[in-house]
């Protein structure tokens, strides 16, 4: 059996716009955020099938066909995965090596597709944890009070991880997951370390949870915000690093401003989570933050793939910490080539506490 290495596959997701490949096999309309058409796969007279450029995806309301931009040109075109992937990778400049899957990287696909599910259904769990548990009162406020509400909340996959030593642990026993990948998701920790057998415990537990995504939306890792004031608890605690996720090659928010960054030719680049949701909220959509403070090599030939020709500009807080994050990101960004600026924040603020106090308008302006 042919194998394309899942990062490949990511890749070729990632170099093809959706809006661009389907647009060039029959003609798109723009309404709102969406792009329509009468559907390919079925005869209609109203157009229901829709584009989404934000999410990478189609869909018909009509027939229910959907999915991935490999997925339409399988569709469209009568090919088999490998083919349309093949027929894509050549459109977006990818090379290709061919590989017979052997035992060992058959099982290893498998894993990964398992803790991409597992990751899923555990950011389901704890966005319902947000939603609707009484315990969550106190991760509800702490968001309300930085101006997040149940929409943006739900827009965003939030959640919050219980206080408690086995509640993911026992939710993904409960959904069919074992010990092994629960372990291998990075979501449960070892009690001691030199024994793989002995007991473990959840990783995240009475923290505001942030979905980490790859550029596909699919959900890879996850930040957790400490809410109660404790000198001993690290006030973020992330993922560590699996065979989904590496720290420094994953850009925060970018499943979701990557058509906004190709549209407006720039990259506004935030310290933090909140930051960034804020910013995307207020209109500002083309952002994106780096997993840790500054950015990496690896992040910025990502960035580089969306923002060929336009510029990155970099907005940390106004404090000593952001200044050196600065700094370290423009040795990385300058050396792919990437015109950077940088907008310094008034004295005390950070683009969230501006963005709220005086408007998104004069975020722009800085």
């Amino acid at each position: 059996m042919a194998l394309i290495p899942p990062e490949t596959i990511d890749q070729i997701i990632a170099a093809n716009d959706i809006v661009e490949v389907i647009g060039g096999y029959f003609p798109l309309k723009r309404a709102g955020g969406l792009y329509k058409a009468l559907c390919p796969f079925h005869q209609e007279r109203t157009p229901s099938f829709s584009v989404n450029a934000q999410r990478q995806i189609f869909k018909c309301f009509g027939c229910g066909a959907g999915g991935s931009v490999i997925r339409f040109v399988m569709s469209y075109e009568n090919l088999d995965f490998v083919a349309a992937a093949k027929k894509l990778a050549e459109r977006g400049g990818i090379k290709l090596v061919d590989a017979e899957m052997s035992a060992e990287d058959t099982a290893r696909f498998s894993l990964r597709r398992r803790l991409l599910a597992l990751h899923g259904e555990a950011a389901d769990f704890f966005h319902r944890q947000l939603l609707r548990q009484p315990s969550a009162q106190i991760a509800r406020d702490y968001l309300k009070g930085r101006g997040i509400g149940a929409e943006i909340a739900k827009s965003w996959r939030l959640g919050y991880a219980p206080d408690a030593w086995d509640a993911m642990r026992d939710f993904a026993r409960g959904s069919g997951f074992s010990e092994e990948e629960l372990l291998a998701s990075g979501l449960a920790k070892l009690r001691d370390e030199e024994n793989p057998r002995g007991e473990f415990y959840d990783r995240f537990r009475g923290r505001v949870m942030f979905p980490i995504c790859n550029d596909n939306g699919e959900v890879i890792a996850f930040s957790g915000r400490v809410l109660e004031a404790d000198a001993k608890a690290a006030k973020y605690v992330n993922s560590p690093e699996t065979m989904l996720f590496t720290k420094g090659a994953v850009l925060f928010g970018l499943h979701k401003s990557k058509r906004a960054i190709i549209d407006r030719r720039s990259a506004v680049v935030m310290e933090g989570q909140l930051d960034l949701i804020t910013a995307f909220e207020a209109g500002v959509q083309n952002v994106i933050a780096p997993q840790g403070t500054a950015f990496t090599e690896k992040q910025a030939r990502i960035l580089r793939r969306f923002l060929p020709d336009g510029e990155v500009v970099l907005c940390f807080d106004a404090d000593a910490a952001g200044e050196k994050a600065a700094e370290r990101s423009l040795v990385s960004l300058l050396a792919e080539n990437l015109l950077v600026r940088v907008a310094a924040m008034p004295p005390g603020e950070d683009p969230d506490s501006m963005i709220r106090g005086k408007g998104a308008d004069a975020f722009v302006e800085r």
